[in-house]
């Protein structure tokens, strides 16, 4: 897997070892499950040792007698960060919709809206993409067909309109200007 941030020694020998590979959370503890790396015996350490030197940890595991690896073989989790998803993606097909997307919050009012607003995060699946939200909005008032638009906006621009859009929320309902 060359797309690992580090480098396994590898042999023909069937594994004995199970390596658990955690990225670490900012506080230094176990984050994500993103890998099960199999090793020999003779390899167990020294992979050990490349895995943590890029700040993850790795649980060292009895292989179950069942399961039959070579020494080298990975595992990526598809929710872990090694997989190259982002933490919120939903995992729904990226490589076809060429985006990661967070499952899609629909904006309920808990009253019959002539307005559809849907939000999400989404971030294209090129490498060094950013991280943006999706605002679609649905306006139901147009016939036949109703009318539907998209609108990115990277993660500054929406903190701001957030703070705005309370803002004037504040304001209509007679606070605050």
């Amino acid at each position: 897997m060359g797309n690992l941030p580090f480098i396994l020694p590898a042999c023909d020998r069937p594994a004995t070892v199970r390596l658990e590979v955690f990225s670490n959370t900012s506080e230094g503890l176990p984050g994500s499950l993103d890998a099960s790396v199999y090793t020999c015996e003779q390899h167990a350490d020294p992979a050990t040792d490349a895995i943590e030197g890029t700040n993850r940890t790795a649980h060292r595991l009895r292989m179950a007698p069942d399961v039959q690896r070579s020494c080298g073989h990975v595992y990526l989790f598809p929710t872990g960060q090694l997989a190259g998803h982002p933490a919120w993606c939903d995992l729904d097909d990226c490589g076809r919709r060429l985006e990661h997307r967070s499952a899609v919050a629909h904006v309920e009012t808990g009253r019959p809206e002539p307005v559809i607003v849907d939000v999400a995060l989404v971030q294209a699946v090129s490498e060094g993409a950013a991280p943006a939200l999706s605002l679609t909005v649905v306006d139901g008032r147009r016939t036949p067909v109703p009318a539907s638009e998209r609108v990115l906006l990277s993660t500054g621009e929406a903190t701001a309109l957030v703070y705005r859009v309370r803002q004037l929320v504040d304001a209509a309902r007679g606070g605050r200007r």
